[in-house]
């Protein structure tokens, strides 16, 4: 197992790549598209939205090969939907939900004629789930899910005294429960705070943590063994300008692996001090850049770094004018390799992709109307595809933006 203990980090001034005038300026408007809609309650195909204490409430949609995952953690369930909304497989907590209305069916129909009907074909499993956090699937159709353990197998960080407390749960195609996977490895410790997880086209598990005082990543073969752990610790963060480092502040916005590579991509932001003109006292701290560091696992090297632009916010009044640089959230990577970011404004959100090779930038808005949302959840999958999971005061929709189509258009060298 190769194992980098630290990462050392460059310090000196780096000549950033920046990207070419051949850059899309126009920013038009996304089609949102709602493919199907569940009804809040406890049964198989709803969605229970409401939970009694919703500090601790999460729920994600990841889509791929055309099938939805929806993890649900006020009624401790994942669910597996069709593009056109009928349920293929659920994973329950049979404390928190009812027997699946399939289940009782195909049972009865089975005794009846000797032979399975329409409901058999669906899958449901019975897993005692604590607190879901988060999900991810891979090309076999296995599952990944991040959950609590309870309370009683807790364990503490003797280092950072962090509390250790989350596993990923693995699941096979059919629905069967593999094992559980900690910081080792299949039955290893729990982890810190998970962050994320993914999974790439070598069917290899990417576990992003946070601890007290760095990122960490796992990052775990097909099997599930331990091939990698690097950790990013938050004052070795590379420096804009060696000479007055101690004026620059970093912070990671998100860490995201390669689908076919071993390489991860680093978003780090960039803040300075600023100072009164008159009296040189430090005033506050102002945004200045946003940079994408690719690292290479195997060479264990950073290649070329990529500016990216920031999203500017006018504000007028009516003596003068106020121009903002905000830094987009850095949403993941395609397949193919175009970069996605997002920003929330008032049209909704703003969409940045960027080419691989940094010389194409395409911006679009996804409408989405924030004021009529109870909550939401906004997700990337591998080929491109925005998908959203979108909670009014009636339903939840499943969502997507085709942004596939518009990178398509692009010949990238």
């Amino acid at each position: 197992m190769k194992n980098i203990l630290k990462l050392i980090f460059f310090t000196c001034a780096v000549s950033f790549f920046l990207f070419s005038c051949d850059t899309d300026s126009i920013v038009g408007n996304l089609k949102t598209e709602e493919l199907f809609s569940l009804n809040y309650g406890n049964y198989e195909d709803e969605f229970h939205l409401y939970t009694s204490e919703p500090a601790d409430y999460f729920s994600s949609l990841v889509m791929r090969d055309g099938f939805f995952y929806i993890a649900d953690s006020a009624s401790k369930k994942v669910n597996q939907f069709s593009s056109y909304g009928d349920l293929v497989s659920i994973l329950y907590n049979p404390e928190n939900n009812p027997i699946p209305s399939f289940v009782q069916l195909s049972d009865i129909e089975v005794a009846n004629t000797g032979f399975p009907t329409e409901a058999a074909t669906k899958r449901s499993t019975e897993y005692p789930f604590n607190k879901i956090t988060g999900i991810s699937t891979d090309a076999r159709q296995y599952l990944y899910v991040v959950d609590y353990l309870p309370e009683g197998r807790y364990e503490t960080d003797s280092e950072s005294g962090q509390l250790l407390r989350q596993v990923v749960l693995r699941f096979s195609a059919d629905g069967t429960f593999i094992d559980y996977i900690g910081q080792q490895g299949p039955g290893g410790i729990p982890f810190p705070t998970i962050k994320n997880i993914y999974t790439t086209n070598n069917n290899e598990l990417i576990t992003v943590c946070i601890s007290t005082d760095k990122y960490i990543v796992y990052w775990f073969s097909e099997d599930g063994f331990l091939k990698y752990t690097i950790p990013f610790y938050f004052d070795q963060l590379p420096s804009l300008n060696a000479e007055n480092s101690s004026e620059n502040f970093a912070s990671i916005g998100n860490i995201v692996p390669d689908y076919n590579q071993q390489k991860l991509y680093i978003k780090i932001d960039y803040s300075f001090m600023t100072y009164d003109a008159s009296s040189q006292v430090q005033s506050g701290i102002n945004y200045e850049k946003t940079v994408l560091y690719t690292f290479d696992l195997l060479t264990e090297q950073y290649e070329e770094p990529l500016v990216v632009p920031s999203y500017e916010e006018t504000i007028s009044s009516e003596y003068s004018k106020e121009v903002y640089n905000i830094p987009y959230d850095f949403l993941g990577i395609t397949e193919s390799g175009w970069y996605f970011f997002i920003l929330a404004n008032k049209e909704g959100y703003s969409v940045m992709m960027i080419a691989p090779n940094g010389e194409k930038i395409v911006k679009r808005n996804l409408k989405i109307n924030d004021s009529d949302l109870i909550y939401y959840n906004i997700s990337l999958s591998y080929n491109g595809i925005i998908t959203g999971l979108l909670s009014d005061s009636q339903k939840t929709s499943v969502v997507w933006w085709r942004t596939d189509s518009i990178i398509e258009n692009f010949f990238v060298e």
